[in-house]
């Protein structure tokens, strides 16, 4: 659905007045599906691959991670695993998990804060939207890695020891299979009754970055560091200059696999 920001954040506010039940994650390429970062690989492709990931790689990553974190897992106990992928997703390891947050403007930020300021690699950006609540209704939660049948959950994983995941008010969806839309659009008996695609405008940005910021919504808030510091004072600097419309007939760049993978990463861990 085509919606401008002003229409979109009518959308939110309507949403939060459902108690909880939607949970938002923002793309900066309107033409990207949902596809977890370890389907982006070579790594795995289908349902029972997990298994494997799990028993194998996963214990090859955990002692290197252990030793630079000072932290230990867990893998064999359910909130154990949960907690390790979460930090691996944070943190730039591949893994079979979407981000997503509670807040329809955290998205909103992701969404367009991906986006070249100078020279967008897209026309639009989407802010996808998943009723959680009634999706667990019909579809109980079955996040056994175990199960090799074609599964989507949602999962919360405790925040201790995961700052950016407190910050970003985030939560993950799992799942086992590479179309995580398809899956979803096949399970639903009128279009959207689970997940909406919002499409916005990408030369919308200047305005929403700055309506953001004054929400307390930036990489100040959502990753305290110097370097967000940095982000947020360029990007207070760049909103003073204009986008550059291109010519109607000249296309959007198209970005490659390897420079999507980057972009996607980049958005999952800040």
């Amino acid at each position: 659905m085509n919606v401008s920001w002003n229409k979109f954040k009518k959308i939110a506010f309507d949403g939060i007045a459902e108690g909880g039940s939607f949970i938002y994650r923002g793309q900066s390429d309107a033409t990207w599906t949902l596809k977890s970062s370890i389907f982006r690989t070579d790594i795995v492709s289908t349902p029972p691959d997990i298994i494997g990931y799990v028993n194998y790689i996963l214990p090859q990553i955990q002692e290197p991670v252990e030793a630079w974190s000072d932290r230990t897992w867990n893998l064999s106990d359910y909130h154990g695993l949960a907690e390790f992928i979460a930090f691996l997703q944070h943190n730039g390891f591949p893994t079979p998990l979407l981000d997503f947050t509670v807040s329809p403007y955290i998205a909103a930020y992701f969404a367009f804060e991906g986006v070249d300021h100078f020279s967008p690699k897209s026309k639009e950006v989407s802010i996808y939207r998943f009723n959680r609540t009634l999706w667990a209704e019909k579809f109980p939660d079955k996040t056994d890695i175990a199960d090799t049948s074609e599964k989507v959950s949602v999962i919360m994983p405790y925040v201790r020891g995961n700052h950016k995941m407190s910050q970003q008010q985030g939560l993950f969806l799992y799942s086992n299979i590479s179309d995580i839309d398809a899956y979803i659009r096949s399970h639903e008996e009128f279009h959207g009754q689970y997940l909406c695609k919002y499409v916005i405008d990408v030369f919308e940005r200047p305005v929403v970055i700055k309506e953001l910021s004054l929400m307390g919504v930036s990489a100040v808030q959502l990753n305290p560091s110097i370097e967000s510091v940095c982000k947020k004072a360029l990007e207070d600097i760049i909103g003073l200059i204009p986008m550059k419309k291109r010519e109607e007939n000249q296309p959007p760049e198209k970005l490659n696999e390897v420079e999507r993978d980057e972009a996607t990463d980049v958005q999952e861990r800040v």
